[in-house]
């Protein structure tokens, strides 16, 4: 029954091939296996509006002026563009269908377990997810040497770039009885535009802890990353942490489909002729006229 489950999560997604740096993956992409661990810091709301580009993007408040980062470990062990690691940086923005109250909407985003965070970084360790991931979607990607560690109760996470330190995140491994479906409506900006892309994830083990001493981050001081850091947070105590160790994903593809994307998509990343896309629909009215005229000739017979 279990692997009957964790097959249905992924059943029913027609994926398609794509290219990226002249390697083939697919998308959506699946992650078969994975484990996480995240964690929701206060920051101050002038310095994240300085860090969103368009002002569409507003962020959700905790209380007023007083908005969140996410810090977000991922640990890929199975996917369609092989085993990488990723950190991702994130402000949480409001939920757009609810009342953007301080701490209301935010304890709604939780209470449905549907999250809308803008990503302002997003490092990772191989070519390949770092190709994809900027091409297709516009995420703020960079390569970097993500490690995790497991020290006793603990789950931690180094974030370095050439050797200099950007943040160094630890979460207890508590107790995650739950299995819950999370969505993450994930906002980014490409082409000087809003983008958007849907990040599904099945956590078939979760643990959340609203104890500020079970997550401990270390900031480094000379990298710029770090740096940004630095300025937003206002301590280094969460607001609350997830303890996610045994996950499947799913990231669909970008929603806003702008000019210079559609170029990308056909003419570079699905290498469709666009003579085809004309093709294809003219041979649909062809097939549907034929069928219509065998229905004619029958109901005269």
């Amino acid at each position: 029954m279990a692997n009957r489950k964790e097959d249905d999560f992924f059943a029913g997604i027609e994926q398609v091939d794509v290219w990226a740096a002249g390697n083939k993956s697919r998308l959506p992409l699946f992650y078969r296996d994975a484990r996480a661990c995240i964690a929701v810091f206060p920051a101050g709301l002038p310095a994240l509006k300085r860090l969103l580009p368009d002002p569409r993007f507003t962020p959700a408040q905790v209380l007023p002026g007083i908005g969140a980062v996410a810090l977000a470990c991922f640990e890929y062990r199975d996917t369609d563009v092989g085993p990488y690691n990723e950190f991702a940086l994130g402000i949480l923005l409001n939920n757009p269908h609810i009342v953007p109250l301080p701490g209301y909407n935010i304890l709604r985003q939780l209470a449905q377990f549907n999250f809308y965070p803008y990503i302002f970084r997003l490092p990772v360790t191989t070519e390949a997810a770092l190709r994809w991931g900027i091409d297709y979607s516009g995420f703020p990607k960079f390569l970097a040497s993500i490690e995790f560690s497991d020290t006793g109760d603990w789950l931690g996470c180094e974030l370095k770039e050439r050797e200099e330190l950007i943040c160094r995140l630890k979460v207890r491994k508590i107790a995650a009885p739950m299995h819950r479906l999370i969505k993450f409506f994930i906002r980014l900006y490409q082409f000087r535009q809003p983008q958007s892309t849907e990040f599904k994830m099945n956590a078939r083990a979760l643990g959340i802890s609203l104890n500020p001493f079970d997550a401990e981050l270390v900031i480094g001081s000379m990298h710029p990353v770090a740096r940004e850091l630095s300025r937003v947070m206002l301590m280094k105590k969460p607001l609350m942490c997830f303890f996610v160790p045994s996950a499947q994903l799913i990231l669909y593809g970008p929603e806003n489909l702008s000019f210079p994307l559609v170029n990308y998509l056909f003419q570079q990343g699905m290498r469709i002729p666009l003579d085809r896309i004309r093709e294809e629909p003219e041979k649909k009215d062809r097939k549907a006229l034929k069928e219509k005229k065998k229905e004619h000739k029958e109901r005269k017979a």
